[in-house]
């Protein structure tokens, strides 16, 4: 076991995968009873990759700003409502913190393929809200087809500026002399 979580931690992709699932379901079930758990595992996700997150800190705060800028647009257009709040709730807000750590640990395959990460997008980014409503998490206020082109259209989008603003994953350099003499590029 110990072995196992040590391979997991090691492997920065496979961590920020498997954690970021765990913190969508503690994001999405314990909403704000398991808010303490939700940060939790946001922040294990950032202890398991810290240089390659820091490293991409300007594409995380964009990715971050997209997705909670699309999200209070639905909220506002009347699409969905979260439980509880008459806006954006604070565990939606983690889970985006949550999800673009992850997107760029995960993605940097999808840099330079739009058309594959507005497919890819359009197809998984609204089950996640559909199953968020068949929890409780929200509700939506128009109709199921209606609020599915929505979030195809909305997620396609944010798909495709992920795929613009990841890099690959490379064994960052320890001097900053090092890395500009390479040409690394942080975005």
């Amino acid at each position: 076991m110990v072995n196992w979580l040590r391979k997991l931690i090691l492997n920065h992709r496979l961590a920020a995968f498997v954690i970021f699932d765990f913190v969508w379901l503690s994001a999405v079930l314990g909403r704000e009873n398991w808010i303490w758990l939700t940060v939790l595992l946001i922040v294990l996700m950032f202890a398991a990759t810290p240089k390659q997150l820091w490293h991409r800190r300007y594409a995380f705060l964009i990715i971050v700003g997209a997705g909670l800028g699309a999200e209070l647009l639905t909220v506002t257009g009347g699409v969905i409502q979260f439980t509880g709040t008459e806006w954006l709730p604070a565990w939606l807000i983690l889970l985006w913190f949550g999800f673009a750590g992850m997107a760029l640990m995960m993605f940097d395959w999808l840099r330079g393929r739009a058309w594959l990460a507005a497919l890819l997008g359009g197809i998984f980014g609204p089950i996640t809200y559909f199953a968020g409503t068949r929890i409780g998490a929200a509700e939506l206020q128009v109709e199921p087809v209606t609020a599915a082109v929505v979030y195809v259209v909305m997620w396609a989008l944010l798909m495709i500026l992920v795929a613009r603003l990841v890099t690959p994953i490379v064994n960052l350099p320890k001097k900053p002399k090092q890395r500009s003499e390479e040409g690394y590029n942080e975005v």
